[in-house]
């Protein structure tokens, strides 16, 4: 009566372990994504925006290409920023390659690639 007892009570410790592993992996893995869509996507949507600003700015095309460079670098910190200070990270995800998908589309029209 006592071994089968025993044999029972073995699986609770391996759980519980197992459970708190797969809760940090769980926790590493969305701080690893939300890495990925900063640097990753927060580039994309940086070249993306520097493009389409410079289309849209109204001055001299030396002047726009500038000033959407020197925005590029205010852009890329906010959208790093951005995606860990977003709570979901669906939203995160989301939201920035929705947003990059619109501006390129806008970018396209402006330029007749479509």
């Amino acid at each position: 009566m006592q071994a089968s007892n025993r044999l029972l009570d073995f699986p609770k410790p391996v759980f519980s372990m197992l459970w708190q592993f797969m809760q940090r992996f769980n926790y590493e893995l969305a701080v690893l994504s939300r890495f990925f869509i900063a640097i990753v996507g927060g580039y994309f949507f940086t070249a993306v925006s520097v493009s389409l600003l410079s289309v849209v700015v109204p001055v001299s095309k030396v002047d726009a290409v500038l000033l959407s460079v020197s925005a590029s670098i205010l852009i890329y910190a906010l959208v790093f920023i951005y995606s860990f200070y977003v709570q979901s990270l669906k939203t995160v995800w989301i939201s920035i390659l929705l947003s990059i998908v619109v501006q390129f589309f806008i970018l396209s029209l402006m330029k007749g690639w479509l």
